[in-house]
């Protein structure tokens, strides 16, 4: 979505940045102050993501689709949300296969930071930074697979040379959390695109549920 706003697309589809984000963008890129696009939510209260750990399986979903690595757990393990952490972004919401994330409102000191306007950008400015922490992470992950890949297909092609009339069997075992799944920018963002509009059907069927 930041691409998308860079190369000139709509300021106001962000319903957890809300008006407040809006009216920041539009300062930042000398464009009028629209109001947010209903399509892709409405605006409310920070929400925080919850997980009901009682009924979480340790599928680790939530973990890999969270983009400032605020849940905790692993696989097979009960996992968490580190309230602090959470940007409220919901991306972790769709994945888990029980549907055990609730989007909850923030209290206490947390509420209180939010009407902080030092405080608020401070708060952004550390997500950011997890955000590309985060990204550094991945980018590593995957350079370590593409290079055991590489010398996997080296090895194979020598013991080959050596000895072309014995069967070669060459493999790379790696640990299931070292396994990026790579994605071409074209598939990542259909899959993204998918996954938002499934969220939005879900909350309006909610929403039409309640009284």
């Amino acid at each position: 979505y930041a691409r998308e706003i860079s190369e000139g697309g709509a300021i106001n589809k962000c319903p957890p940045g809300g008006s407040r984000t809006i009216a920041k963008l539009a300062q930042l890129l000398h464009r009028d102050v629209v109001p947010l696009d209903p399509v892709h939510g409405v605006e409310s209260v920070r929400l925080v993501a919850s997980i009901r750990e009682n009924e979480c399986i340790g599928c680790t979903k939530c973990i890999q689709a969270c983009p400032v690595d605020a849940i905790l757990g692993a696989s097979k393990r009960m996992h968490t949300v580190i309230v602090d952490e959470c940007t409220g972004c919901d991306l972790c919401v769709e994945p888990c296969p029980v549907d055990c994330i609730d989007m909850l409102p923030v209290s206490g000191d947390v509420a209180a930071r939010d009407e902080d306007e030092a405080l608020r950008r401070q708060q952004s400015d550390y997500w950011r930074q997890r955000f590309e922490a985060r990204n550094r992470r991945l980018e590593k992950q995957r350079s370590a697979l593409l290079a055991r890949r590489k010398l996997a297909a080296e090895t194979a092609r020598r013991l080959l040379q050596e000895e072309p009339s014995q069967p070669v069997e060459v493999g790379v075992w790696i640990p299931p959390q070292e396994r990026p799944v790579i994605l071409s920018e074209t598939q990542a963002k259909a899959d993204i695109a998918a996954a938002l509009a499934r969220v939005r059907a879900r909350k309006a069927a909610q929403q039409k549920e309640e009284p």
